[in-house]
Formats: structure tokens, sequence, C-alpha cells
């Protein structure tokens, strides 16, 4: 009889070890599953309603950037407006006050180179018609002179002219830039509500 207990008392006990082993195993294998899922969560969606806004914020991002690309001006278009006619690149970006002043120095720079070059050939029609010695000299220093000051002018408003295309990226850059904040801006301005059928944007 004796040995009888001591044998149920062993079995129980080699019952028992086993199944609080087992449940700390599995308690620790759930754990370690959490926790993976945790890591390795990519977009943090823990409910249906979290993964829902997401959703709706994806959809509000794509359309703010579908509006952006419509409204968004070429860096080569606008410089091959600033090619073609000094300052209209700078007008396509919306500055103004740069475009009108670059505008306005180049024509004045080609107006000087002009008008000194066309002094130079009226002095040089002088030269070729003159008599005397004096008059000869003086309209042939006359003619070189202003045909110097013609081609500065004409250097400086080549320069300018290049500047102006060059700036021009510049100017293209700060509009698309802007265009992009002024959207965000907007959007962030709006009432936007998550809610369990989507995404409720208020204008």
């Amino acid at each position: 009889m004796k040995m009888m207990l001591i044998s149920l008392l062993f079995i129980i006990l080699l019952m028992s070890n086993p199944i609080f082993a087992f449940d700390e195993l599995i308690d620790t294998l759930d754990s370690k599953k959490q926790s993976l899922l945790q890591k390795n969560n990519k977009y943090s969606w823990n409910s249906v309603l979290e993964w829902k806004q997401a959703r709706g914020q994806f959809k509000t991002e794509l359309k703010i950037y579908n509006i952006y690309t419509k409204k968004k001006q070429s860096h080569l278009l606008n410089c091959l407006k600033s090619l073609v006619a000094p300052g209209w690149g700078h007008f396509s970006a919306r500055n103004y006050t740069k475009g009108q002043i670059l505008l306005g120095v180049q024509v004045l720079l080609a107006g000087s180179s002009f008008y000194f070059y066309d002094k130079s050939v009226d002095m040089y029609d002088k030269y070729r018609d003159a008599n005397q010695i004096d008059e000869i000299n003086q309209y042939y220093t006359d003619a070189n002179s202003s045909y110097r000051t013609s081609q500065i002018f004409f250097g400086l408003c080549a320069l300018v002219w290049a500047y102006t295309i060059l700036d021009t990226i510049q100017v293209t850059e700060n509009y698309n830039r802007n265009l992009w904040e002024k959207l965000i801006f907007e959007y962030k301005n709006t009432d936007i509500l998550f809610t369990t059928k989507g995404l409720t944007i208020n204008f």
C-alpha cells in the first residue's frame, strides 16, 4: 500500500512539473510574439481605426501632391522664356519686381549700346568725308571711342542677360517651394475628420 502511495505521488509530481513548464513556455512565446509584432509592424497600425486614419492621411497627401504637380512650373521652360525675352521667366514665376528690374536694366544697356554704335557709325562716315587733317583725326578718335563704349554696354547687357537666365532657375525653385508650402498650409487649416466610414473634409 505504501508503495502504491509513493508511486502515485511520484507520478503526480512528474505530471505537475511539465504542466507548469508548458504554461511558462506558452507565456514566453506569447510575449515574444507580441514583441515581434510590435518590432516588425511597419506602419504602427494597432487597430482598424488607426489603419483608416493612416489611409485617409495618405489620400490627403496624395491629393496635395497631384495638385502640386499640376501647378508647379518647369525650370527649363522658364529658362527658355528668359532666353527669348529677358524677364519673361521671372514674370511666369510671379516675381514681377525682379523681372521688371532686369528687363529695364537690359533695355537700358541695349539701348545705350545701340546709341553709341550708331554714333560711332556717324563719326566714321564723317571721318571718311573729312578733308582736313584735324577733322580726320578728331572724327577717327570719336568713332573709335563711341565704338568701344558701345561694345562695353553690349558686354554688360550680355552678362545681365546670362544672369537673368541663371536666376530664373532659382526664382522658379522658390515659386515651386512656396506653392508646396501654401498647399500644405491650406490643408492644415482644413477640418479633416477621420470617421469609421473614412475621411471627411470640411471646407
